[in-house]
């Protein structure tokens, strides 16, 4: 039996379970590797899981904040040594970024919040107050789920952030915010076609339309525009698989953030879309399969 893999610093989550029982019954083995106890080489490219040789045919790598580099070295061994992968590490390093991922979509031509990167809080506060105006938001480079994002509502508020930042030794963005706040459109991207979606909107005072912190979600039937919208992000940040925000701006719509590692289970649930069953079609693709075993 071909073996599938994913690759993740969290195996313990309720999502690898979903992924190994629609392998199952789809006929395919999924194996779910710790990324903490991988171990790659770089010549000649190879892993192995927890000591054993590790080389499936196609991979699915989970990136989040635990360890991110060393689970990248391991998918690049794999990758240098043929597996398929949906992601590749250069990706995913872009859509774990806000600044690359606000550059990617710029070189693109498609439309973002307006985004300025600095390390000195004086000159980067001068330059957000000048190019994203007011309230503007503070990001943390690789924040995800709505942590380290914070709203400023005039120049002193947005110093004394960028200040604390400075001092905790973090690398931020500013982003112009965009009115209304507090809605969010999660478009999911698999393999170059829009799988499902979501519209999120934020509890009440919260302007981060983040399932994660209590954001009502409900399924959508995104307008062609915006779908086009999210599959264009997904091509520019050379994702096969991610989550893409999409965010109200007056009349239009805006990429809001790219995800390489998207979770799926609050959309899922909502839209009734097997997310789980559709990944491992999409990995035995890569592997050279249908769907069944090769």
């Amino acid at each position: 039996m071909t073996t599938l893999a994913v690759l993740t610093a969290r195996p313990e989550l309720a999502i690898y379970r979903e992924l190994e029982a629609a392998g199952a019954r789809l006929g395919w083995q999924v194996a779910t590797v710790d990324a903490t106890r991988a171990v790659a080489a770089a010549r000649p490219p190879r892993a192995w899981d927890d000591g054993r040789p590790l080389a499936p045919a196609a991979v699915l790598p989970r990136v989040g904040a635990w360890r991110p580099e060393s689970t990248l070295a391991v998918l690049e061994a794999l990758q240098f040594a043929g597996a398929r992968s949906l992601n590749d590490a250069a990706a995913i390093r872009t859509g774990r970024d806000h600044w690359a991922t606000a550059c990617a979509l710029a070189a693109a031509g498609l439309p973002h919040p307006e985004t300025v990167a600095g390390s000195e809080p004086e000159p980067l506060a001068a330059a957000a107050a000048d190019l994203c105006g007011f309230p503007c938001v503070v990001k943390q480079r690789r924040s995800r789920r709505g942590v380290g994002v914070i709203r400023c509502a005039g120049r002193a508020e947005l110093e004394a952030v960028l200040d604390a930042m400075w001092r905790l030794g973090e690398e931020v963005v500013v982003q112009r915010f965009c009115p209304p706040g507090g809605v969010a459109r999660r478009v999911l991207v698999l393999s170059g076609a829009a799988l499902a979606a979501t519209e999120h909107r934020a509890a009440a005072g919260e302007f981060r339309a983040n399932a994660a912190r209590g954001a009502a979600v409900r399924a959508v039937e995104p307008p062609p525009e915006q779908s086009r919208l999210a599959l264009a992000a997904a091509r520019a940040l050379g994702l096969g698989f991610a989550g893409v925000d999409l965010i109200p701006d007056g009349d239009g719509w805006l990429v809001g953030e790219v995800n390489p590692s998207p979770g799926w289970a609050h959309l899922a649930s909502a839209t009734g879309v097997p997310v789980a069953e559709r990944l491992v079609r999409a990995l035995a693709s890569l592997a050279g399969g249908t769907g069944g075993p090769a």
